[in-house]
């Protein structure tokens, strides 16, 4: 992983929450990070969470909708420091209830 760090300039990385009846992010329609919104733990082993220099990008957030449904929240990491990525844990994922659940998905670091 060190030699790829020191290839590249730039790296990114898409994380994928996909919940049912549990929000991961925003608590409503405005988008804003909650309280308990989750965060992330970088390669570099520093914590990642709203309002940081790599907060993420979330291009989608439908988790806060509690309608029985599945939704889905779209983190994108895109960095000009190569050795933050890959993210290596999610902290602060939601105790589910019953009747909420939620599965990550997570992509490939694209090095460039």
């Amino acid at each position: 992983m060190n030699f790829i760090h020191l290839l590249s300039t730039e790296a990114v990385q898409h994380v994928t929450i996909h919940c049912l009846n549990t929000p991961v992010w925003a608590a409503g329609p405005s988008l804003q990070p909650s309280s308990r919104a989750v965060s992330f733990k970088a390669w570099t082993g520093e914590k990642i969470q709203a309002g940081d220099l790599l907060e993420p990008l979330i291009p989608k957030d439908d988790c806060w909708i509690k309608d029985g449904r599945w939704h889905q929240t779209h983190f994108v990491f895109q960095t000009q420091d190569p050795n933050l990525l890959p993210i290596v844990d999610v902290y602060n994922l939601p105790s589910t209830e019953p009747g909420a659940s939620f599965h990550l998905e997570v992509g490939p670091v694209c090095f460039l």
